[in-house]
């Protein structure tokens, strides 16, 4: 069965624990509380979303996590790239290694189809609608960890 990482879907948990990029900063800690993941853990899928630009990380007194522009203009494509790297989805819909275009493989064009159909959705589909498809399932599940502080913030 084809599916993504749970390590990226993490990532698209965590992201929808940031509000949008005018929300003051979020700490690691408040993230993991909120969705019970470690923060080591978090911090490693954090780094990896600020190495590709969709998150800012800011240290010291009100530091912490913002994401880098709104959750629309984020995709799930652009998620999915910063955690798995561009060849998330593989060449071969067998798994093989080598594909060598002499042979004459059933699946090569239907993998070809499906792979750019895939791609087509997670480019379409932002952290946004993540979020309100999250809302709209669980009335309870809101986004957002970090409203106000007490004190300001301590480091990420």
């Amino acid at each position: 069965m084809l599916s993504l990482t749970q390590t990226t879907g993490y990532a698209i948990l965590a992201l929808s624990c940031l509000e949008d990029n005018q929300a003051r900063p979020c700490l690691i800690r408040d993230i993991a509380e909120r969705t019970g993941l470690r923060k080591p853990y978090l911090a490693k899928i954090f780094n990896q979303l600020a190495h590709y630009g969709l998150v800012d990380t800011k240290r010291g007194y009100r530091g912490g996590i913002v994401l880098s522009r709104p959750p629309a203009a984020i995709t799930l494509l652009q998620i999915l790239e910063a955690v798995e790297g561009d060849q998330w989805l593989g060449p071969c819909l067998l798994g093989m290694d080598k594909c060598e275009s002499t042979n004459c493989c059933p699946t090569q064009h239907l993998w070809q189809d499906i792979a750019k159909r895939i791609t087509q959705v997670l480019r379409k589909t932002t952290l946004a609608d993540m979020i309100q498809a999250g809302a709209q399932r669980n009335p309870l599940c809101k986004p957002g960890v970090c409203g106000s502080r007490p004190g300001g913030a301590s480091r990420v």
